[in-house]
This record gives C-alpha cells, sequence and structure tokens, in this order.
C-alpha cells in the first residue's frame, strides 16, 4: 500500500513539473518568410490546363507614389499562357482608379497582361493576354530564366490615382499549358532552351 501510496505521490509530483516547465517554456516567435517568397512552378505530368490563382487586395502590397508590384507564383520555362481573368467582389475605395496588370518582372508586371480597371465590384472579365505573353514570348524561347527557384515568377502590379485605396478585394487568374507533351522537356533552373 505505500509502495503505492508513493508511485501516486511521485507521479503527481511529475506531472506538476511538467505543468510548470509548459507554462514557464518560452514561446518563440514564427521565423519571418522571405519576402518576396518563392514560388516553385507547378507541371502536371497530365494533359490538362494549370493555373494560378491568386488575390488582389488593397492590402496585398505596400504602394509607393500609388504603385506596388507583389509576387503571385511561377510558371515553368516554355510554359504556353492562354487566358487571363479578374474579377473584383469587393469595389476599391479611396482611390479614384485601381488597376492591374500581371508580368514576369518585378519593375513593370506588364509583359503577360496590361492594365486593366478592378475598381468596381462585378463579374470575371476576360482579359487580353499581351501579345508577348502568348506561347513561349515571355516564358521561354531562350530567354534567361527570371525566377528565383528558376523558371519565371509571376508578379502584379497594382496602381492606383488620386489616393491608396482602403478597401477592396479582387482575383487574378493566369492560366497557361505546362511544358509536358513529350518532346518539351524540362529545363533546368538557370539555363535556356529553344521554344517548345
Amino acid at each position: 500500500m505505500k509502495i503505492i501510496r508513493n508511485l501516486a505521490g511521485a507521479f503527481g509530483i511529475g506531472l506538476s513539473v511538467l505543468a510548470v516547465a509548459a507554462l514557464s517554456t518560452p514561446v518563440f516567435a514564427q521565423p519571418v518568410p522571405l519576402s518576396p517568397r518563392s514560388f516553385a512552378a507547378r507541371v502536371f505530368p497530365t494533359q490538362q490546363t494549370h493555373y494560378l490563382r491568386f488575390p488582389i487586395t488593397f492590402n496585398s502590397c505596400v504602394p509607393v507614389s500609388l504603385v506596388c508590384t507583389y509576387k503571385v507564383g511561377s510558371v515553368p520555362y516554355n510554359a504556353f499562357i492562354v487566358r487571363a481573368f479578374t474579377q473584383t467582389y469587393t469595389t476599391f475605395t479611396g482611390a479614384t482608379t485601381a488597376t492591374a496588370s500581371f508580368g514576369t518582372t518585378s519593375t513593370a508586371a506588364v509583359n503577360l497582361m496590361a492594365a486593366t480597371t478592378i475598381l468596381t465590384a462585378g463579374n470575371a472579365i476576360a482579359q487580353t493576354v499581351a501579345a508577348g505573353g502568348l506561347g513561349t514570348t515571355v516564358t521561354g524561347n531562350g530567354i534567361a530564366q527570371t525566377g528565383t527557384l528558376g523558371n519565371f515568377d509571376i508578379f502584379v502590379t497594382i496602381t492606383y490615382t488620386v489616393a491608396n485605396a482602403t478597401a477592396g478585394n479582387a482575383v487574378g487568374i493566369i492560366e497557361y499549358i505546362a511544358p509536358n507533351d513529350g518532346a518539351c522537356i524540362a529545363v533546368g533552373s538557370g539555363a535556356t532552351a529553344p521554344g517548345c
């Protein structure tokens, strides 16, 4: 009986020590992600349309002189860009105009889709893909890779007039066909290759 009491007491003390340790364990902050984030390009082995879907909100990035650009994804080398869409769910308020454009450079993301209005809430709009954006013109065919993980990063540039928006929510979609037809092989990070 005494052994059982001693075991019970030891067990109780052990639980108390664990509880105190749990309460006194410091909580460490989560590591800050790299800014801007790096994205690996998605290539599925089956013959299907690939896409990037990403938010475009009034606080997606911090405007400087009414303009800001942020990274939303990556497409593989020799990706064939076929369509782009935008849809605004919540009107952008506080600005007189609000536009978004898509591209493969962080300085002026316009080589896939020119600036188009996203100011007012409404139905999805099929956007015109820039002439250089269709096919592999800006995503391969001898062009040097620009992505942080190889391939080509995709950026969105938001531009306002008069003032920065204080509210607003939209979505952007870029559809592309991956280079996975058997004749087009994966291109290593940093390498260039003919269009296919």
